[in-house]
């Protein structure tokens, strides 16, 4: 009689390669040009990121990058188009709201 082990052995294989690589792939987004950026979305009822530099640049303010994060606000900082730099507070709750706006010296 043969044995199935080598079949359930490679079926087992298999199954483990294709869930981890579904469970790896969640977060992965791609562009058109072929780059992948990875993506995790805010937990629920906080401020999104990329939701708050969107609205940093519709405040005139570009190049941003987050320079504080904690369970109440994020801080931008960045250059408006007169290369002034400046800095940006939202509130880190699901609508980013904006609390304060400040020129950097």
């Amino acid at each position: 009689m043969k044995s199935r082990l080598p079949l359930k052995l490679l079926l087992s294989a298999f199954a483990l390669l294709v869930s981890s690589m579904l469970v790896s792939a969640a977060g992965w987004q791609t562009d058109t040009q072929g780059t992948s950026t990875w993506h995790v979305s805010p937990p629920i009822g906080q401020c999104n990121v990329s939701r708050a530099k969107n609205r940093a640049i519709r405040a005139g303010i570009y190049r941003s990058e987050i320079v504080y994060r904690d369970d109440n606000v994020l801080i931008f900082r960045g250059l408006t188009l007169d290369g002034d730099r400046k800095e940006i507070t939202f509130g880190n709750e699901e609508s980013c709201p904006e609390l304060e706006s400040r020129d950097i010296p």
